[in-house]
């Protein structure tokens, strides 16, 4: 079987087990529902998530169906936010942001870009600061907390405009970002990614946070600074990153499991996803190969008996310990269509 097949039933499966009869809800939050109060979280990200999961699909399949499953989801997540993309949280703006440029970008209306220039309009005029030395605050109720989720993504999307609408403020506000993130938070040496500096307002480095989150779109951010600049040394440091990640987060063939579900769970598809980008710039064979192994261990581990796919947290597991998280299913899915884009 290919990753592409397993794709198709991770894509499948996210509606078998996750699709909710509440229309408000439109997905629920974990499987199986067993009390109500587990829906009480509005998990705007993840539906973003959910978004980027079915373009692609579409991409991979041509296959309409996946297209009209992300604008409809697109819309309601927008609609259910107060019928904006602004939030609370900028790092959940940004992973709407780039959901809606990469519609824009398949679709070509007009909307989704209009919506990806708000979000980033809105976040340089309110999240940088000079609060531990510059940076972009996590979020408008802590402003001098600065961390690599709301740095690097804004980036990723600054930078994709850019090669849209080559508005110079894009570039330089990346540029400034990024001079700040390898300061502060990118290790010199290995490139290896803190998570965040201040959180209990002490100036402090997150230094037991270390997430394939934050090397994943660090990648990211490097690949876009790659294809404005030309600049061989963006894809270096990406490589480098990359590898050191497979160093530092890799325990018995799959990125370890990070904690006790919730956000957790999207963490290992964002790093598969940008490092597939990665792959297809480089060819490279040690990252290609420890995709393939880890999603074969993925998919011997996370199919169920009638051929879904329900995935362990930790992909070791034999099977999942219930409820498990649709940002665990996602996450999941994000990693098989990254294995899919390589066949």
């Amino acid at each position: 079987m290919t990753y592409s097949h397993y794709a198709d039933i991770g894509q499948q499966s996210l509606d078998d087990f996750y699709l909710s009869k509440d229309p408000i809800q439109r997905y629920n939050n974990a499987y199986p529902i067993t009390d109500l109060h587990q829906n009480d979280t509005f998990n705007y990200w993840w539906i973003a998530h959910l978004v980027d999961v079915r373009l692609d699909a579409y991409l991979r399949t041509k296959d309409a169906k996946y297209l009209e499953l992300a604008e409809q989801t697109y819309d309601y997540n927008k609609t259910r936010n107060h019928g904006t993309l602004l939030h609370v949280y900028y790092d959940d703006m940004l992973w709407n942001a780039l959901a809606a440029l990469r519609l824009f970008q398949i679709t070509g209306k007009a909307g989704y870009l209009d919506d990806a220039k708000m979000v980033c309009d809105d976040i340089f005029r309110t999240a940088w600061n000079d609060n531990m030395g510059g940076g972009f605050a996590w979020t408008r109720m802590q402003l001098d907390y600065k961390n690599t989720p709301a740095n690097a993504p804004v980036m990723i999307l600054a930078l994709r405009l850019y090669q849209i609408e080559p508005d110079p403020k894009y570039l330089e506000m990346s540029k400034r970002d990024l001079e700040w993130m390898r300061r502060v938070l990118v290790n010199p040496d290995t490139l290896f990614v803190e998570d965040g500096i201040n959180r209990n307002k002490d100036g402090q480095i997150d230094t037991q946070w270390q997430f394939t989150y934050n090397q994943g779109v660090y990648i990211g951010a490097l690949l876009e600074f790659y294809h404005v600049t030309g600049e061989q040394t963006y894809l270096d440091q990406a490589t480098k990153c990359a590898h050191t990640s497979l160093d530092v987060l890799v325990k018995n063939g799959v990125f370890a499991d990070a904690g006790d579900g919730g956000d957790i769970g999207l963490f290992k598809g964002i790093l598969y996803r940008y490092m597939t980008l990665l792959i297809k710039e480089t060819d490279d064979e040690t990252l290609t190969a420890f995709t393939r192994s880890s999603c074969d261990i993925l998919i011997a581990h996370g199919m169920t008996a009638d051929g879904k796919l329900l995935p362990p947290r930790d992909w070791n597991d034999a099977e999942p310990t219930l409820p498990l998280d649709l940002s665990d299913e996602i996450g999941a899915v994000m990693s098989l269509e990254a294995a899919a884009a390589l066949e």
